[in-house]
């Protein structure tokens, strides 16, 4: 009984120590973010958000990190060729992953305006509803994009989407929120 116990107990403690493969960054990566996600949810149902309506131009009005930081965005979209789109902006204090979150389903485009005209981000992860639901146990986010933002001017283009509003959050991807 005793030797059943101990190897019982050395089982459980294996199956703590390593079932969370910690040496597997991608593994820790999209944990945090869910995680993230999970924080950007309790946002999103905020009683009142910032307003700001988005452009059909580059770069789209400006929203400072400061007023955005832990903050639902409301965006009006304008009518856009095939739906509703538009362009907003914001430039961080420091270049990291950012993670922005939807309440519906949509595209985004991630541009990074320099001196010498824009550069393209690449999305590191794209986040289906599917994904967020059954990870994040949220319903509030519905999309959410991964890239590496830098600072100066990161032009999100949203859209096109079928309705002339989108609430969304950007939150750093890898903070702590405990």
């Amino acid at each position: 009984m005793n030797r059943y116990y101990l190897t019982i107990v050395s089982l459980m403690m294996a199956v703590v120590m390593y079932g969370c493969n910690k040496s597997n960054p991608i593994g820790e990566e999209d944990h945090s973010v869910f995680e993230v996600i999970e924080h950007a949810a309790i946002h999103m149902q905020d009683a009142t958000g910032l307003n700001v309506t988005a452009d059909t131009a580059k770069p789209g009005p400006h929203l400072d990190p400061d007023s955005i930081d832990h903050r639902r965005i409301d965006v009006t979209l304008p009518a856009m060729g095939n739906g509703y789109g538009g362009y907003i902006h914001f430039g961080p204090n420091a270049t990291g992953d950012r993670l922005v979150c939807f309440d519906i389903e949509t595209a985004l485009e991630v541009t990074n305006r320099t001196g010498s005209g824009d550069s393209p981000i690449a999305i590191e992860e794209v986040f289906t509803v599917q994904q967020i639901a059954d990870s994040a146990k949220t319903t509030f986010i519905k999309s959410a994009y991964l890239f590496e933002a830098k600072t100066g001017g990161n032009i999100l283009k949203i859209g096109p989407v079928s309705q002339s509003t989108v609430k969304l959050i950007i939150e750093e991807a890898a903070h702590d929120h405990h």
